[in-house]
C-alpha cells in the first residue's frame, strides 16, 4: 500500500514521548511489512535533525518548518488564512493549534495526494482529526486516537477546584463534539485504551479497532538487579502535565512514607523537559532529576521498582509497559494502570492510590525480592504476549488494508 501519515508530532525514538515513538515504531514496521510509508509532520528548528530516524529505517518524512516562536506562528497562520480567526471562536484549544499547524501543512498533503495518490490516510491524533476533511473524498482514513482528548480534560476537572472545573468540562464538552463530528469521515479509528475504545464504539459512527501502544521487546530486555541502595524509578516526558503532576504529587505527598520505613531508598526522575518545579525536586533527600538521557536501559537496571503516580489524562501509560518488558515490578495509581488489556493488579503489578497506601506498596516491593521478582516477571511475559510492536505493527496493517479495500 502507498500510506500517507499526518500527525501533529515529528515520530522520533529515543526520546521522542509516547505518541512520538509509538508513530515512529509502528511507521517502521509497515516499511519493514512491504508498503510505502510517507509522514508529514510540523517540526521546530531544534527538531529537524529527529526527521533523520526515521528516513534511515525506511519510511520518506516531509517536514514544515515551525517558527520557533508560538506567537510568530500564529500570526503567520492568521495571515496567509484568515479564516484560523474564526476558528479560535469555534475550535476547542488543541484543535485550535493543529488549525495553525494546518496551515503549513495542506500544502504538503496535497501535494502528496496528488504526486503519490495514497491507497489510506493514516492521522494521528483525534486533536487533528479535521485534517482528513480537506483531503479527497475518496481516499479512505484512519484515525489513531493516542487518547481521547476529551477525556483528559473530564481527569482534570474532577481534581480542579471551582471555578477551574467548569472551564475543563466545558472544554471537554466542546471538544467532544469537535472529534464527534469528524468520524464519520474515517473508516476506523484506532484506540490505544480498552476504555476508550468501549467509548467510541458506543458513539456507533465509525468502525473501532484497539491496539495500545507498545514496546520493541527485543531491545528492551530484563537485566539483573544492579547491587546498591533501594531505588525506584519514574520516567515520562515531563512537560505533560499530568507527568510533572503526578510524580510532584509523589514526592511531596508519598516519598516521606517511603523514606522514613527505607532511609537508604532512593528516587531517578528521568525525562525530557522537567519544569522549575519538578527540577527543584532535586534538592530533597534522595532525589535525583535526571532530564533527557538517551537510553532508559542504566535506569532500569539499577532500578528495583517502577513507579506510576499519574493523577490525571488520558490513553495508556506506556512507562508501565516498558517497566514490564524491562523485568521490573510496578506500582500504579488506578488511573496510571487504566485501560491496558490484559493487566491483573496483583499479579502484574500493585495498585494504590491514597499517598500512605501508596507508599506501602512501594516499600513492599523494595523489601520483599521474591514478589518483585514474581510481578516483574508476569509483566514481562504480558509485555512480550500483547504489547510488542511486531504483532501491533501487523494489527494496524490489517486495518488499513480493510480501509484501503472499502
Amino acid at each position: 500500500m502507498r500510506i500517507l501519515h499526518l500527525t501533529p508530532e515529528l515520530p522520533y525514538e529515543p526520546g521522542g514521548g509516547g505518541g512520538r515513538t509509538r508513530e515512529f515504531f509502528l511507521c517502521r514496521r509497515l516499511a519493514e511489512l512491504g508498503h510505502d510509508v510517507l509522514n508529514i509532520s510540523p517540526a521546530l528548528p531544534s527538531e529537524v535533525e529527529r526527521a533523520e530516524p526515521l528516513r534511515a529505517v525506511g519510511v520518506e518524512n516531509w517536514i514544515a518548518l515551525r517558527p520557533s516562536a508560538p506567537i510568530e506562528e500564529v500570526v503567520r497562520a492568521v495571515a496567509a488564512e484568515p479564516a484560523v480567526l474564526g476558528a479560535a471562536v469555534t475550535r476547542p484549544v488543541r484543535a485550535l493549534e493543529m488549525r495553525v499547524f494546518w496551515t503549513r501543512l495542506r500544502r504538503l498533503a496535497l501535494r502528496a495526494v496528488a504526486e503519490r495518490r495514497p491507497d489510506v490516510v493514516l492521522v494521528g491524533h483525534d486533536m487533528a482529526a479535521a485534517w482528513a476533511m480537506d483531503l479527497p473524498g475518496d481516499i479512505p482514513a484512519v484515525l489513531t486516537c493516542h487518547n481521547l482528548t476529551w477525556r483528559w480534560y473530564d481527569s482534570r476537572a474532577r481534581r480542579a477546584g471551582a471555578p477551574a472545573a467548569l472551564l475543563l468540562r466545558a472544554e471537554s464538552a466542546r471538544y467532544r463534539r469537535h472529534v464527534v463530528r469528524a468520524l464519520p469521515r474515517f473508516h476506523t479509528a484506532v484506540a490505544v485504551s480498552t476504555i476508550e475504545a468501549e467509548e467510541l464504539e458506543a458513539l456507533k459512527l465509525t468502525r473501532v479497532a484497539l491496539i495500545p501502544t507498545g514496546v520493541d521487546t527485543r531491545e528492551l530486555r530484563p537485566v539483573p538487579e544492579e547491587p546498591g541502595p533501594p531505588r525506584l524509578l519514574f520516567t515520562g516526558t515531563m512537560s505533560y502535565p499530568p507527568n510533572h503532576q503526578g510524580i510532584c504529587w509523589f514526592v511531596r505527598e508519598v516519598w516521606p512514607f517511603v523514606r522514613a520505613e527505607v532511609p537508604d531508598a532512593q528516587l531517578d526522575i528521568v525525562g525530557k523537559d522537567p519544569p522549575d518545579d519538578v527540577r527543584a525536586l532535586d534538592a530533597i533527600d534522595g532525589v535525583t532529576v535526571h532530564g533527557f538521557v538517551e537510553s532508559m536501559s542504566p535506569f532500569f537496571a539499577r532500578a528495583h521498582a517502577v513507579v506510576v503516580p499519574i493523577l490525571a489524562g488520558a490513553g495508556i501509560r506506556v512507562k508501565i509497559v516498558e517497566a514490564m518488558a524491562a523485568g521490573r515490578a510496578v506500582v500504579s495509581t488506578p488511573l496510571g494502570c487504566e485501560g491496558l488489556a490484559g493487566l491483573e493488579p496483583g499479579q502484574h503489578l500493585l495498585v494504590a492510590d491514597a499517598p500512605q497506601p501508596f507508599a506501602q506498596a512501594a516499600i513492599r516491593l523494595l523489601r520483599d525480592a521474591p514478589l518483585r521478582e514474581q510481578i516483574a516477571r508476569a509483566g514481562r511475559e504480558l509485555a512480550e504476549r500483547s504489547y510488542d510492536w511486531r504483532p501491533l505493527g501487523e494489527q494496524l496493517e490489517q486495518v488499513l488494508k480493510d480501509a484501503a479495500r472499502a
